[in-house]
C-alpha cells in the first residue's frame, strides 16, 4: 500500500492546463469567486462602508501629494508642523497614497482590488489542483472554497480603503518569483523578489526589516553559488529603505522610517504590560505622562527618542509579562475572527475590542464583549473562528505533508510543493506574527492570508487512490 501511495505521488496531475500552464477553474469555481467579490464590492459601494478608522489618513495623504507635493496624512497646516503633528510627515509610507491617486477613491481601488483578491485565490486554487495527484472531485472543490471563502477579512479588505489587498498581491507575487528562482537559479526571478519586497515595504513598514533578512539570504546564496551579481540584487531593497528613511529624514529631522512604529511602541507594547501590570487607569496616566514629556522636547528627534526610552523602560521592568502579551498577540494573529473588521463592515456601533477586553479582565470580559455584539455579528464570528482554527490546523498538516509531485511545476506558483516552498510561505507567516506582536488582529493576517489557505489546502484529506 505503501509503494502504491508513493507512486500515486510521483504522477503529475492532469487538470487541464491554460494559458501559461495554469491549470483552468471549473467554471462554477470561477462564478464563485465572482459572485462573492460582486456581491461584497456592491454593498460597501452602496453603504459607504469602505471607510476604514485609518482610510482618513491614506486619502488626506493622497490629497496633499496632490495639492502641495508633499506626504502628509493630516490636513495640510497653515505653518510647518512641529511636535506631536511631525508624525503625519512619515505615518503612512507614500505606496498606497500614490495608488489612490492614480485610481481615485473608492469606485478605482475598490475595482483593482477585487480584481486582485480573485486573482490571489484563484492563484492558490490553482495550485492546490495542479499539486493534486488527480483532479479534485467536486467535493474536494467545496471543501476548498469553503476554506477560501471563510475568511471574511479577505472580502472586507478587498473592498476597502485600506492597503491590505494590494499588499496581499504584490506578496503572493514576490514568492512567486521566489519558487520560480528556487526552480531556475535565474538571476532575473531573484531581481523580481527584490522588486516586489521594495514595493511591500512602500505599502507597511512592517516589510522594511525584511530587506535585512533578504539581504543575508542574497549574500548566503551570492557566496555559495560563486555568483556576486545575487549580492547586489540582495543589497538594492536594503540600500533604497535606508534611502527612503534619509528622506524622512531630511523632511521631519529624524533618521526613521516610519513614526508608526513608535505610535505602537508607546500604545501598544508599552501600555499593554503597564495596564496589566496595574490596570487601566494606570496606563491611561502612563501614556498621558510619557505624551507630555515627549510633546516637550524641542525637536522631533527628542520627541521620539523619549518616547523609545520610556517605553522600552516598561518592558525591561516586565519581560515576562510582555513575551506572554507577545505570544497571545501571535496566537491572535492566526485565529482572530475579525469582531473590528466584520462591525465597521456591517456598519454597527463599535465596542472595545476582544483583545484588549482579554488582557485585562480575561475571558470574563471576551464573553462580555462577545454579548454586547448583535447576533449576526457574533453567529459570523463564531464560524469564522471555527474556520481559523481548522485552517490552522490544516496548515500546520500541510506544511509536513510530502510533495505530491515528482518535480516542481510552474503550475504550483508558490513552489508548496517543495519543502523549501513550504517554509517559505511559513516563514513569512511568522515573520508577521511576530513583528505585529500584540497588534495581532485579523486586519494584519490578511496580506500573508493566502500562504496560510494554500497550506490548510495542501492539509485537506486526499482522496484514496485506484488500486
Amino acid at each position: 500500500m505503501n509503494a502504491v501511495a508513493e507512486q500515486a505521488e510521483a504522477v503529475p496531475t492532469t487538470t487541464p492546463a491554460g494559458r501559461g500552464g495554469w491549470p483552468r477553474l471549473p467554471p462554477a469555481v470561477w462564478l464563485v469567486l465572482v459572485a462573492a467579490h460582486v456581491l461584497a464590492a456592491a454593498y460597501s459601494l452602496s453603504t459607504r462602508h469602505y471607510l476604514f478608522p485609518d482610510s482618513d489618513r491614506y486619502l488626506q495623504a493622497a490629497q496633499n501629494i496632490w495639492q502641495h507635493g508633499q506626504l502628509y496624512a493630516r490636513p495640510w497646516p497653515a505653518s510647518p508642523p512641529t511636535g506631536q503633528a511631525v508624525q503625519e510627515f512619515s505615518i503612512r509610507p507614500v505606496g498606497y497614497p500614490l495608488l489612490l491617486l492614480v485610481l481615485g477613491a473608492p469606485l478605482g481601488i475598490v475595482l483593482l482590488q477585487n480584481a486582485l483578491s480573485i486573482w490571489v485565490l484563484s492563484v492558490v486554487l490553482s495550485g492546490w489542483a495542479a499539486s493534486a495527484p488527480r483532479p479534485p472531485s467536486c467535493g474536494a472543490w467545496l471543501r476548498a472554497l469553503g476554506l477560501a471563502l471563510s475568511f471574511p477579512a479577505q472580502l472586507i479588505y478587498a473592498n476597502a480603503v485600506m492597503s491590505e489587498l494590494v499588499l496581499q498581491a504584490v506578496l503572493v507575487l514576490g514568492l512567486g518569483l521566489a519558487a520560480g528562482f528556487a526552480r531556475s537559479g535565474r538571476a532575473r526571478y531573484l531581481a523580481g523578489v527584490a522588486i516586489a519586497l521594495t514595493v511591500t515595504w512602500l505599502l507597511k513598514p512592517v516589510f522594511m526589516p525584511g530587506t535585512v533578512l533578504f539581504g543575508l539570504a542574497a549574500a548566503w546564496l551570492a557566496w555559495r553559488r560563486r555568483r556576486p551579481l545575487l549580492l547586489l540584487v540582495g543589497a538594492a531593497p536594503l540600500v533604497l529603505a535606508l534611502g527612503y528613511m534619509g528622506w524622512n529624514w531630511q523632511r521631519t529631522g529624524y533618521f526613521h522610517f516610519s513614526s508608526i512604529s513608535t505610535i505602537n511602541l508607546l500604545h501598544y507594547n508599552a501600555a499593554g504590560v503597564v495596564r496589566q501590570a496595574q490596570g487601566p487607569a494606570a496606563e491611561e496616566a502612563w501614556v498621558a505622562q510619557t505624551l507630555r514629556q515627549a510633546n516637550a522636547q524641542p525637536t522631533f528627534a527628542a520627541r521620539q527618542a523619549a518616547i523609545e526610552t520610556a517605553a522600552v523602560a516598561v518592558l525591561r521592568q516586565h519581560p515576562l509579562r510582555y513575551a506572554a502579551q507577545h505570544l497571545v498577540g501571535m496566537g491572535t494573529f492566526f485565529l482572530d475572527p475579525g469582531r473590528f473588521d466584520s462591525s465597521v463592515f456591517l456598519g454597527q456601533s463599535q465596542s472595545a475590542g476582544l483583545l484588549a477586553a482579554l488582557r485585562s479582565q480575561g475571558l470574563a470580559g471576551v464573553v462580555r464583549g462577545v454579548a454586547q455584539q448583535s447576533a449576526l455579528l457574533v453567529a459570523l464570528l463564531l464560524i469564522t473562528l471555527l474556520a481559523n482554527i481548522l485552517r490552522l490546523a490544516l496548515a500546520l498538516r500541510g506544511l509536513w505533508r510530502r510533495g505530491s509531485l515528482s518535480t516542481p511545476s510552474p503550475r504550483d506558483w508558490l513552489g508548496l510543493a517543495t519543502p523549501g516552498g513550504r517554509w517559505r510561505a511559513a516563514g513569512v507567516l511568522l515573520y508577521l506574527a511576530l513583528l505585529t506582536g500584540p497588534l495581532g488582529a485579523a486586519r494584519f493576517l490578511v496580506p500573508a492570508w493566502p500562504l496560510l489557505l494554500a497550506l490548510a489546502l495542501r492539509g485537506l484529506p486526499r482522496a484514496p487512490q485506484a488500486q
